[in-house]
């Protein structure tokens, strides 16, 4: 009976190896769909793309459309792709734009500021794009902020320069000089006074609104009128106000040997143009 018991023994262990085998490593695999197609294909569903393949389409006949010249790199946790956009032409390569994705964030998409070299989002790209660029400007800025009012006479120093400004040469009176005084800014353009002593009157002073160095709108704000041919002599003396929001209130006061007999205010608004318009009051 021993003999049979330890002849068994062997097959049990036997058994207890089998019903214990031995797991396999799993490998997982995963695809990243964030390649350069991906990113191309983002490019040209921008509108800004879709415009300029348009163009192209209509340049060349429909024989060329948006075409890319692209380059990775890898990194440690996936792919940078640089992918410049343009026209392939027959004779070199146009470059439009040069974009820059990771294979870490499918959605986003930056490209580079030609101007500055800056590497913007989409968006920041397209509010700069929307912005006005500003011209420096050949006039002194003024010292004044928004809310201004007529300043006293003795205050107000005419500067002169040339003829830098457009339209300038009109409000000159004759004179070989542009006269002005800077007075503030509204927005992106000059506010300035120049002295209109050319007629009846030494005292007479228009505001201007100057934006890239022209010359947009025009207002008479302050100064003395009477009719020389009259011998009542009423005389009308104007000044003004300006808002922080840029509206003008004009104020006309009519006085007879001193005493005030009627007072009006008109109300204008400074335009983004820089044109002046009357308000209803």
């Amino acid at each position: 009976m021993r003999k049979l018991l330890l002849g068994l023994l062997p097959l049990v262990l036997i058994a207890c190896k089998k019903e214990a085998p031995v797991k396999k490593e799993e490998v997982k695999t995963t695809v990243n769909t964030c390649n350069s197609s991906h990113f191309m294909k983002k490019i040209l569903e921008l509108d800004e793309m879709k415009a300029q393949a348009k163009f192209l389409d209509s340049l060349t006949k429909g024989k060329s459309g948006i075409a890319f010249l692209t380059d990775s790199t890898k990194v440690k946790d996936g792919w940078e792709y640089s992918i410049s956009a343009g026209y392939n032409g027959p004779d070199r390569f146009e470059t439009y734009h040069i974009f820059y994705a990771s294979s870490k964030d499918c959605n986003m998409l930056k490209i580079a500021e030609p101007v500055s070299g800056e590497t913007l989002t989409i968006e920041e790209w397209r509010k700069r794009q929307n912005q006005p660029v500003e011209t420096e400007s050949y006039l002194k800025k003024g010292i004044y902020s928004l809310p201004v009012e007529s300043l006293p006479q003795v205050d107000v120093k005419w500067l002169e320069t040339d003829f830098l400004v457009e339209g300038s040469e009109q409000y000159s009176c004759g004179n070989p000089m542009f006269r002005y005084f800077p007075l503030t800014r509204y927005k992106n353009m000059d506010l300035i006074l120049v002295p209109m002593d050319c007629g009846d009157f030494d005292y007479r002073y228009s505001l201007l609104t100057v934006l890239n160095n022209k010359i947009i709108g025009e207002l008479y704000v302050e100064g003395l009128w009477y009719d020389p041919g009259k011998d009542d002599k009423i005389e009308e003396f104007s000044s003004y106000e300006i808002s922080k929001t840029g509206q003008i209130m004009v104020t006309m006061e009519q006085k007879l040997d001193g005493n005030t007999q009627k007072t009006t205010n008109t109300y204008y608004q400074i335009m983004d143009d820089g044109n002046i318009k009357p308000l209803k009051k």
